[in-house]
């Protein structure tokens, strides 16, 4: 890895506005001074072109395609590109970016480390289409030289469920920059909500289910104000369904925003209602700026968050360790949440907490995790070789 001109490369569906694509643009930050350093060329791959949300390091060469989603396309263009880049490695987050980048390593004989950023068999709930997604990630996961999980229910999942071996996967969790966090939420804006208010953000889909919060927020004892970050396909009907409930007046979608931390910095505290998550950014971010934190105990990523443990069992609602988690898809727990951290005491006490909690994701040990994934790379994939080969 000393040797001039050697190149790696980054995979990734696109730079839209998602917690994945943020970890993306942020793990090529915190590893420039390493690459740099060892004289390795960075290309980060974009399977589609989309309006990006997220900034990518001047020093990483961008390369933009055009699959309009599609696995096969992203196959044959990523292909040619793989090819004239000859990468000693290739990392990639999200699951087509994933599957593409398997087959081309076997193909061009580079190193092919994937990174799993959601719950697997959640995120691909049902029908015929998430059946055959299922089937391709357990035929084509289990020969990635590495696969980094975001969170241990990651972890758990890929081995219990899609079958890859124990000895190629490994656990990192996302890396968060408090100082500027900070920074970003001292930015001002001039579209606060003007009475006090609680937060929720993430994508407008039947996946973060907040239709969930809706319905808990109508029937808890909150006088405050809602305020909803994201855009998505159910807007319209989270829209209808404020004004269903009555608390349309209350409920202030404010689509997406670049910059949320202004707004979670004035908030009371984070709701997070998902069905499903891989490890969900929001809810360590609003911790970093020492916000309480409600959240369902969904697969995965909020109790090792919140509790400090993983599994972690939620009988309707529990005041865990470093937050409130409650049980998936039940208005009652989330109810007894909200009305929970309504009383001052509780908020400023999980407030500290919050802040305590939100020191265990540095981006100094993640930077270091990351490079001992890199180098240890060929190592693996030999004791893997080995292994196949008795």
């Amino acid at each position: 890895m000393q040797q001039a001109s050697l190149n790696v490369a980054f995979m990734i569906n696109s730079l839209e506005g998602g917690g994945a694509e943020r970890v993306m643009c942020n793990l090529l930050s915190a590893m420039e001074s390493y690459f740099t350093s060892n004289q390795l060329c960075v290309y980060l791959i974009l399977l589609d072109d989309l309006p990006e949300a997220h900034t990518c390091p001047a020093y990483v060469n961008k390369v933009t395609l055009n699959t309009h989603g599609s696995l096969l396309k992203g196959y044959r263009s990523a292909r040619q590109m793989l090819e004239a880049i000859k990468p000693q490695f290739c990392f990639s987050f999200l699951t087509r970016s994933n599957m593409v980048n398997i087959a081309l390593a076997r193909s061009f004989g580079y190193q092919a480390i994937i990174s799993e950023r959601v719950n697997t068999s959640s995120h691909f709930a049902g029908g015929f289409k998430d059946t055959v997604s299922k089937l391709m990630v357990k035929m084509s996961y289990r020969f990635a030289d590495n696969v980094v999980a975001v969170s241990q229910g990651v972890k758990a999942d890929l081995q219990q469920n899609f079958g890859v071996p124990e000895a190629r996967l490994q656990v990192i969790h996302n890396p968060y920059d408090i100082a500027q966090l900070k920074q970003l939420a001292d930015k001002p804006v001039d579209d606060l909500p003007p009475r006090s208010y609680i937060i929720g953000t993430g994508r407008l889909v039947k996946n973060k289910n907040f239709s969930l919060l809706l319905n808990a927020f109508a029937q808890s004892e909150l006088t405050d104000d809602l305020l909803i970050l994201g855009q998505g396909d159910e807007q319209a009907s989270l829209v209808a369904l404020a004004r269903q409930l009555g608390i349309a007046e209350r409920v202030h979608f404010s689509g997406f925003r670049s910059n949320p931390y202004p707004y979670l910095k004035h908030a009371r505290f984070f709701v997070s209602t998902s069905n499903a998550e891989g490890f969900p950014n929001a809810i360590v971010e609003a911790m970093c700026l020492g916000k309480p934190v409600a959240a369902t105990n969904c697969e995965s990523g909020p109790a090792e968050i919140l509790s400090g443990e993983y599994p972690f069992n939620v009988d309707e609602f529990e005041a865990s360790m470093y937050g409130c988690l409650c049980q998936v898809n039940q208005i009652n727990g989330v109810v007894q949440a909200l009305n929970f951290l309504n009383n001052e005491s509780n908020l400023d006490y999980y407030a500290g907490q919050s802040r305590l909690r939100a020191q265990d994701f540095s981006y100094a040990v993640f930077r270091e995790k990351i490079i001992q994934t890199i180098k240890g790379r060929h190592r693996q994939s030999e004791e893997m070789n080995n292994v196949h080969s008795g």
